[in-house]
């Protein structure tokens, strides 16, 4: 075997075997100039190119109860504290207290405590370390695709561009709350690459105290990273690289203590949380619903036009029936499970990249109650596999195209979807520079919800002074859904301060 780009190390022996099952860019071992090294390093810089304008926002949506609201989290000396009690406990809100009795997230918390040391509550401090921290999972993910991919520059390059710059990325590195997912993300992909460590080395100790430490660390920054041990199976499993087994085991049972200890603490520090997105509807109502979603992800995932911070019960409703977005969730599932057991033997690395976006998106999947039906930063961790798949695809397209003469036609339609996205995401970063202008572009996209309006009458109401513009807001709500309650009884609260007033 000759060596990998740009270095002396040959490829891991765990890919030697399965070479050609599913050929990659056959000349990506003549291409000096991509190596992984250094297709990690254009991601960084593609992946700051698009985080960096936040720095000229502010704080939104969740980031006020977080870090503006919650006192206890304006000190490192609290640190304990954070560790004994769930996410966003010490917030001064009763409403996001009873809203957050389930998350278990203490690393966030210290992260923010550290964050408000050195920057006190100026956002732009905030919002760089959310753009260095999605910059190095984007790096890390390059990484691991090399590894995934036996070392394949094209593919390689192209599903860790895309993880860096796509539009759904934005919700995670645009509110600075969210450093959960970009913290999950982060050690979840780092856990990943040390099991890949192991498959090439073999289950030393170091390793697996190593793989257990980066579950850890992701199991106390969000709870989507649950699925990393599912990743890995699904990796071992799937793929089947040269005594996978002995490399699975050990790795299982090291992956055993931090989840034990996690769901320990979970259990003594949580209570289960008594609002969730389908209260007491049946089970029929959830899987159709959520089947539905599947519909709504793809388009996500292939037309990102329009984005939302919350899919409320207005954008995406209980479904009782077999509606054209069911059906059309149902026939993507039938199709990936369809594509999933073809490819299992003739191109393993696409059934991995399937198993690992519906296993990503297990966590948030209703299995455990939550109150969100669907989110863009609920992508952050699929998006693994979305990448994967991706650059094998337009790594196999590549090839044709060499093979055909169409290189530059290929190119360039690659090359024009791929701005497309970024450009995208840099219209999309300025729309999270306020509560205001955030739920106004949403209120804008999505007609049919009055939910944004709502929200735009408290922030009116409280941060600007001015019931009248928070009137007009409610106004437009009720007209947009008639007789709806919040708004009614909003509008009158407010109508009853202004009588009071005078």
């Amino acid at each position: 075997m000759r060596p990998a780009v740009g270095g002396k190390a040959k490829l891991p022996e765990s890919y030697r075997a399965s070479a050609n099952v599913f050929r990659l860019t056959r000349f990506r071992r003549g291409n000096a100039l991509l190596t992984r090294y250094r297709i990690a390093s254009f991601c960084v810089a593609a992946a700051l190119a698009v985080t960096l304008p936040t720095l000229r926002n502010g704080f939104a949506i969740d980031d006020v109860y977080v870090f503006i609201d919650q006192p206890a989290a304006h000190s490192l000396r609290n640190v304990p504290q954070f560790f004994a009690g769930g996410w966003g406990m010490g917030t001064t809100s009763a409403q996001e207290r009873a809203l957050n009795t389930r998350y278990y997230r203490p690393l966030p918390t210290t992260l923010g405590a550290l964050e408000y040391t050195l920057f006190g509550l100026r956002p732009a401090g905030y919002h760089s370390t959310s753009a260095l921290l999605h910059a190095a999972t984007a790096a890390l993910l390059a990484l691991l695709l090399w590894q995934l991919t036996g070392g394949a520059a094209v593919a390689t390059l192209l599903g860790g561009l895309l993880f860096a710059i796509h539009p759904v990325q934005c919700e995670a590195f645009c509110a600075a709350c969210y450093q959960t997912i970009l913290l999950a993300g982060f050690f979840s992909v780092l856990a990943l690459l040390v099991f890949a460590r192991v498959l090439e080395r073999g289950p030393r100790f170091g390793l697996l105290c190593a793989l257990a430490v980066c579950l850890l660390l992701a199991l106390l920054s969000k709870e989507e990273a649950f699925a990393v041990p599912l990743l890995i199976v699904g990796w071992a499993v799937i793929l089947r690289p040269p005594a996978w087994w002995r490399a699975l085991w050990p790795s299982l049972l090291a992956m055993l203590v931090p989840l034990g200890l996690v769901l320990a603490l979970r259990h003594a520090l949580l209570v289960p949380s008594r609002v969730t997105y389908f209260a007491d509807e049946p089970a029929r109502v959830v899987g159709l619903t959520m089947v539905r979603v599947v519909e709504f992800y793809g388009e996500l995932l292939l037309v990102p036009l329009r984005l939302c911070p919350f899919y409320d019960w207005f954008i995406i409703g209980y479904e009782t029936g077999l509606s054209l977005a069911v059906a059309t969730g149902a026939a993507i599932l039938c199709a990936a499970l369809l594509a999933f057991v073809f490819c299992l033997r003739r191109a393993p690395r696409i059934a991995l990249a399937l198993a690992w976006f519906f296993l990503g998106l297990g966590p948030v999947s209703q299995i455990i109650p939550i109150i969100v039906v669907a989110a863009d930063r609920f992508l952050y961790l699929p998006m693994m596999g979305w990448a994967l798949l991706v650059g094998c695809l337009l790594d196999r397209g590549w090839q044709w195209a060499r093979f055909a003469g169409h290189t530059r036609a290929v190119a360039a339609t690659i090359g024009l979807v791929f701005l497309a996205y970024a450009a995208r995401t840099f219209a999309r970063v300025p729309d999270w520079q306020s509560d205001e202008t955030l739920n106004l572009a949403s209120a804008a996209a999505f007609p049919e919800t009055p939910v944004p309006l709502l929200n735009l009458a408290t922030y009116y109401e409280r941060f600007e002074q001015n019931p009248g513009k928070a009137l007009q807001a409610l106004v437009e709500a009720q007209r947009r859904a008639p007789g709806w309650r919040p708004a009614l009884e909003r509008a009158r609260a407010l109508q009853a301060t202004a009588v009071q007033g005078q």
